[in-house]
Order: structure tokens, then C-alpha cells, then sequence
């Protein structure tokens, strides 16, 4: 295996898919064939694959394409997630476009690790993950509680699928990137909380966020800070503007949001420890 090409959240946006699979160097025959790189690169896809675009149908076809023919690998994201709960409970509003892929998104796990690095949707927190470990969707009574508010699956999923959480002072405001207030804030997890500011944790950053003061060690109980001589470990989830530092270490954040600014992000891993913002590739 030669690396990896860790790809961000695609939210249905097909056309940037194909554009990123090609400037990175993967190939395909025919429309119908899966894309494989000429080295033997393999892609890591970070999940939330569907919604908001135009062609969930089609990323969803490239995708699995790729993992059935072993050029990928993907984990679960919470939009996959949110599908698979609302098709539990027989929420009829679940679109026909997705029915025919729910064995295979059940089949998706929460993380993964393999040629050295790590890959989870938000967070790698190793207490949530070694709630979930080796479990996916498929089995059908550990859906029933990870939909279940107050079960430790339920609290794990979260954790792992959409970050770790602070609260807001009422006197600061907390905008986030679609300018919705909010009362709160997803965190920095791999920094140790203690001693500092909102600036410093909340992420993205705010330009409303308090450099002066910060949460309690009390606000942040399921903080576990990431090892710097850990494995890299690879996210999407976060919605980054453009101008946000994406790589911090051996932590990256590979979701520019795709939606908002029309560029879909990938990491180039070649084996290094410590993660290089020079290696980031983007769609357009």
C-alpha cells in the first residue's frame, strides 16, 4: 500500500468528487468502473457523504464502488447515521434514493485503523470508542440503543459522530458560520481544556469568542486530549472556512465545507508523523 487520500465530507456534491478523484491521479475506464489510483493509493472517506448536494445517488454509487473494489475505505458520519435512525423507526420521509444503500451504510463502521493512521467522523475519544468497538449498524439491537437518548451507545455515537461540546456564557455570542447564534460551541478535543479561553478551544474560530476567559474543568467531562505521538488521525464534520488551518500536528480536519464554498478537501498521506498542511489537495 503506497498511502492514503483522505477525503472530506462530500454532502451529495458529486461533481467536486470527480474532479478531486482526478487531481489526484485516480483512474477509471468506463463510467461504470470503480476509480483505482495507478500506484496503489487507496482513498479514506471521513463520512457524511449524503444530503445538501444535487447527486447523493451518484457519490454514493462512486463510493461503495471504490470500497467493494478495496481502492476505499469509509466510515460512518452522522448524516449516514441520522438515515439509518430514521429508517429504524419507520420514518416514511427516509428518500428512495437511499433505501437500496441502508444494508451497506449499516454495514459502515464508526472508525478505522489501518496503514498508520486513524479515521473517524468528529472525534477519536478513546472511552466512546471502546463502547462501539467492533460494532456497526447491522446489528440491529445496538441501533435500537444507539438512537436511545441516556444509553452509553447513544452517548458514544455522539461523541464520535458530531464532538465534544461547551457552553456559551450569556454574555458572549457565539455565531456559527451560517450566523445562527449559538448557546453552544464544538471543541478543540485533541487540546487539553485546562487554563484555556473560548478563543483558544471553540472550533472553527469565533471573532465572538472570549480570549480571556474559558469553560471549567467541571464544562468539559469527556475531554480526552490526543497524545501528540499518537498515530495521525483524520476528521471532517467541522465545516471549516476556507481560511481555517485544517492540520494540527498529527490531527487533521479534512471538511471544508462543500456546500458553503464549493471546494471539497483531501489529505495526501505519505507515512509522515507529523501532518503537513503542504499535503492538503483541494477540488477546484
Amino acid at each position: 500500500m503506497s498511502g492514503f487520500d483522505v477525503i472530506g465530507d462530500i454532502h451529495g456534491h458529486a461533481d467536486h468528487l470527480l474532479r478531486l478523484l482526478t487531481k489526484l491521479g485516480y483512474e477509471r475506464g468506463s463510467p461504470s468502473d470503480s476509480f483505482a489510483h495507478p500506484d496503489g493509493r487507496i482513498v479514506a472517506f471521513v463520512g457524511d457523504l449524503i444530503n445538501r448536494g444535487p447527486a447523493s445517488s451518484e457519490v454514493i454509487d462512486i463510493v461503495r464502488g471504490m470500497t467493494d473494489a478495496g481502492t476505499a475505505f469509509a466510515v460512518l458520519g452522522n448524516h449516514e447515521f441520522n438515515l439509518l435512525a430514521a429508517a429504524f423507526v419507520g420514518d416514511k420521509k427516509v428518500l428512495k434514493k437511499y433505501r437500496e444503500h441502508l444494508d451497506w451504510f449499516r454495514s459502515l463502521p464508526f472508525s478505522l485503523e489501518v496503514g498508520g493512521i486513524r479515521v473517524v467522523h468528529a472525534v477519536w475519544h478513546p472511552t466512546s470508542l471502546a463502547v462501539i468497538a467492533g460494532r456497526t449498524c447491522s446489528d440491529e439491537d445496538f441501533l435500537r440503543r444507539a438512537i436511545t437518548k441516556g444509553t452509553p451507545e447513544g452517548q458514544a455515537v455522539q461523541t464520535v459522530l458530531k464532538g465534544i461540546k461547551v457552553s456559551i456564557p450569556d454574555d458572549q455570542v457565539y455565531l456559527d458560520r451560517f450566523g445562527i447564534p449559538r448557546s453552544r460551541g464544538r471543541i478543540r478535543w485533541w487540546l487539553d481544556p485546562r487554563g484555556l479561553s473560548y478563543a483558544d478551544l471553540l472550533f472553527p474560530a469565533d471573532a465572538g469568542a472570549s480570549a480571556y476567559s474559558g469553560p471549567s474543568s467541571a464544562d468539559l467531562p469527556d475531554a480526552e486530549p490526543y497524545p501528540s505521538d499518537d498515530p495521525p488521525v483524520f476528521i471532517g464534520h467541522y465545516c471549516l472556512p476556507v481560511s481555517e488551518p485544517k492540520v494540527h500536528g498529527n490531527v487533521a480536519c479534512v471538511d471544508g465545507c462543500v456546500t458553503c464554498d464549493g471546494v471539497l478537501w483531501a489529505y495526501r498521506y505519505n507515512g509522515e508523523r507529523t501532518l503537513d498542511p503542504v499535503r492538503l489537495v483541494q477540488s477546484d
